[in-house]
């Protein structure tokens, strides 16, 4: 049984664009000392969830993994139970964050917040943080039509990477960050660098102002599809790389599939290095850092998730098999 006497906790959905830098700021979030406990809820686009690896690893507060597709139209039962369950559990949270899948459009998510009698006893929604990647604001734009979407929703826009494009260029892409949603707070980002106070516990959504800008938004949501295109493909490699040859396979990957591969994400077992690498990138922009040790009870593979349109497994498998290191 739920108790009747109870505080209201504030909820904020963390949005955008595969990429972008959405779990750059989670880190950020539950990494600064802002005295909030954070139950953190992520969800990812696959069968295998990475982004647990990815995100910081000892954190300490209740992480909620959700992989059976986006927030926003297949799981919306399963969000109000794991919202309940941190009630029914007596967990020790303060803040709720949710992150989602960089396919998904914001707005169902924040739907369930304000029609869901159980979860508005006990939640409401602090805000709606979109981070944009300002180097590919208009390739995104152009062929996603949830970008729009987020951009759109925002409370607060993160206008992030902006050190990968000119100065003219910042102004130009705020511009048009600001024709499509003319009341959100925007911050320009440098690895999603922002002060926690600004996107934490702001009480930023305003129902009567989201309502102006879409009527829509009372209305209970039935149909979303999603591009049935895009699809998330997932790799495992038992036997050491050689990182030379995985960077010559990659640069093969780019110039054959550059237009198709979206993102790119994973953990790296390369031969002679004690430490794991995380790797990812973005369309043709990547990269690699060292992360932990690798643990001795810890099976040392490789795993990498390709995000993007009509992508060919069976190459992909072939070609990351020909990175082994001899």
């Amino acid at each position: 049984m739920l108790s009747m006497s109870h505080k209201e906790y504030p909820v904020t959905v963390v949005t955008g664009f595969l990429g972008s830098g959405k779990t750059t700021l989670l880190n950020r979030m539950l990494q600064e000392n802002h005295g909030k406990k954070i139950a953190v809820i992520l969800n990812e686009i696959g069968d295998v969830n990475l982004d647990s690896e990815l995100v910081v690893q000892s954190i300490g507060e209740e992480l909620k993994i959700m992989n059976n597709g986006c927030v926003c139209c297949t799981v919306r039962g399963d969000l109000t139970k794991i919202c309940l369950d941190l009630i029914k559990k007596k967990i020790d949270f303060d803040h709720v964050v949710i992150e989602t899948t960089g396919m998904a459009d914001p707005s169902p998510v924040a739907q369930t917040f304000f029609m869901d009698e159980n979860l508005r006893k006990y939640f409401f929604l602090d805000a709606v943080v979109t981070v944009v990647d300002a180097k590919y604001i208009d390739q995104n734009l152009a062929e996603i039509k949830e970008t729009q979407d987020q951009i759109g929703f925002a409370d607060v826009i993160l206008l992030n990477k902006i050190d990968t494009i000119s100065d003219e260029r910042v102004k130009e892409v705020e511009a048009k960050v600001k024709s499509i949603n003319s009341i959100a707070k925007i911050f320009k980002t440098v690895n999603s660098n922002v002060q926690i106070g600004e996107v934490l516990g702001i009480n930023a959504f305003d129902l009567q102002a989201r309502t102006e800008i879409d009527p829509e938004i009372t209305k209970e949501y039935h149909e979303h599809s999603h591009d049935d295109a895009i699809q998330s493909i997932y790799l495992e490699e038992t036997r050491a790389l050689d990182m030379e040859r995985l960077n010559r396979f990659m640069q093969l990957v780019m110039s054959e599939l550059g237009n198709q591969v979206l993102r790119y994400k994973g953990i790296l077992n390369v031969k002679g290095e004690s430490k794991r690498i995380v790797f990812q990138g973005v369309h043709t922009t990547m990269g690699s850092n060292e992360d932990r040790n690798w643990n001795e009870n810890e099976e040392r593979k490789t795993r990498i998730v390709f995000i993007g349109r009509h992508l060919p497994k069976d190459v992909l498998e072939e070609g990351l098999a020909l990175c082994v290191a001899k």
